[in-house]
């Protein structure tokens, strides 16, 4: 009796196992790995699924700084004054991302046959951090099956967890489930963006969008205090524990991402977002100095260029919705200087 018992749990686990499995790879080939829980990274589904008018001219990747500080409608309105025609700008953003799940984004939608002529990618001394704060929640958001082996080498050393190496193996149920109760026709503000904007939290010269901005930026006044609170006293204990930029996941695909934008003709532009003087006060001097000599050497090494906005002239305190992403005018002024940068790049 205990063995007849034994082979059918065992069977029903197998079972179990292959759903699990078989749910995954159906989520990924309809491209609804990005539908999660929450609407962010479900933009992304917004952005793949998006029919373009027109060749991607610009993809930037990055955290929420980037999600914040850069906007495609600037960029574009910006661009078509330099390259004397009308370009596409699109924003593929991560929450709390490092540049492990940079890179897999970049892979997939911003690579083959939707490589852009120029990719920028936003760089921070956290977001290199072989143990990145969010490099669990990283991996276990973005990463696919094929990138499980990987995955589970790098926690024989120390992050990820081996349980988050496996959440992509049965992600697909909770995809499907959510693509389901929230159809991609429901759009919230991100999605909005991602559809009508390129994406990116503020949008300028659509119909709308200065009421957009002016109201985000309104019901968010506290955001700078609230940061300031519950964030600013963690940055050292969290975001910057066991400093270590060249070695990990991270590095190892900020590199991928160069050498794979180098071999397929793209213009990468690596961009280091400015911060408010109060959230640099928090990053150890010795850290921020071995990511200012990593980061540039690195990228010139693989084909990359290099651009340092996190200078002084860029923290004024009235650019910032929180002491490290900028509000409306911020966008509109970072988003002016980044496509000086990415005029060669764009024709």
């Amino acid at each position: 009796m205990t063995d007849e018992g034994d082979r059918r749990g065992f069977a029903v686990l197998g079972w179990l196992v292959v759903f699990l499995l078989v749910t995954g790879l159906f989520s990924r080939a309809l491209g609804l790995h990005w539908v999660q829980e929450v609407e962010w990274p479900t933009d992304l589904y917004a952005l793949g699924r998006l029919e373009r008018p027109s060749p991607v001219d610009v993809g930037i990747v990055g955290s929420s700084r980037s999600h914040y500080g850069l906007a495609p409608t600037a960029i574009d309105a910006c661009l078509a004054r330099t390259a004397g025609r009308v370009t596409t700008t699109v924003s593929a953003n991560r929450l709390a991302a490092s540049l492990y799940a940079s890179d897999l984004v970049a892979r997939e939608l911003f690579s083959g046959e939707r490589k852009p002529r120029a990719l920028v990618v936003e760089v921070a001394p956290e977001s290199l951090n072989a143990n990145h704060f969010e490099l669990d929640y990283n991996v276990a958001s973005t990463a696919g099956p094929s990138d499980t082996f990987e995955c589970i080498g790098a926690a024989v050393a120390g992050p990820p967890s081996l349980s988050a190496c496996a959440r992509p193996l049965v992600r697909g149920v909770e995809n499907i489930a959510f693509w389901l109760h929230r159809p991609l026709t429901e759009h919230r503000h991100i999605t909005w963006m991602a559809l009508y904007a390129g994406g990116g939290q503020y949008c300028f010269g659509l119909p709308g969008c200065d009421a957009r901005n002016a109201d985000y930026d309104l019901r968010h006044q506290g955001r700078w205090q609230t940061r300031i609170d519950r964030v600013l006293p963690k940055v050292r204990t969290e975001r910057f524990i066991d400093y270590e930029i060249d070695g990990g996941l991270p590095a190892r695909h900020f590199v991928a991402l160069l050498d794979r934008a180098k071999a397929e003709g793209v213009a990468v532009h690596v961009v280091n977002l400015p911060v408010s003087e109060v959230y640099q006060a928090e990053v150890p001097v010795e850290a921020y100095a071995e990511f200012l000599r990593w980061v540039p050497e690195t990228t010139a090494a693989h084909g990359g260029a290099f651009v340092d906005l996190n200078v002084p002239e860029w923290r004024v305190r009235d650019r910032y919705i929180d002491p490290d992403h900028l509000n409306a005018s911020g966008a509109r002024a970072l988003s002016a200087r980044v496509c000086a940068e990415l005029a060669g790049s764009v024709r």
